[in-house]
C-alpha cells in the first residue's frame, strides 16, 4: 500500500509542475505570477519527495533546486513594490 502512496504522491507532483508549465507556455498565466510559482512549490516538493523515497538522488537533488528557484522567485514577486 506505502508503494501507492507514494506513486500517487509522485504523479501528482508531475501533474502539478506540467500543468504550470502548461499554462504557462500557452500565455494563461505569467512564470512570475503566485499561480505558476505555488504550482511549481507544490509539484517540485512533491517529486523531490518521491524520488527521495526512491534513493534516486540526483532526482531529487534537481528537483530540490527546481523547489528553491521556485520560492526565492515567490519571495521576490511579494517584495517587489506593485
Amino acid at each position: 500500500m506505502r508503494k501507492y502512496v507514494w506513486e500517487g504522491i509522485g504523479w501528482v507532483g508531475a501533474v502539478f509542475a506540467l500543468l504550470a508549465f502548461s499554462l504557462n507556455s500557452l500565455n494563461f498565466i505569467s512564470s512570475q505570477s503566485v499561480q505558476y510559482l505555488g504550482m511549481q512549490i507544490f509539484g517540485c516538493l512533491l517529486m523531490a519527495l518521491y524520488a527521495a523515497s526512491k534513493k534516486a538522488h540526483a532526482s531529487w537533488v534537481v528537483n530540490a533546486i527546481f523547489l528553491l528557484m521556485a520560492v526565492i522567485a515567490l519571495v521576490r514577486v511579494n517584495m517587489l513594490p506593485s
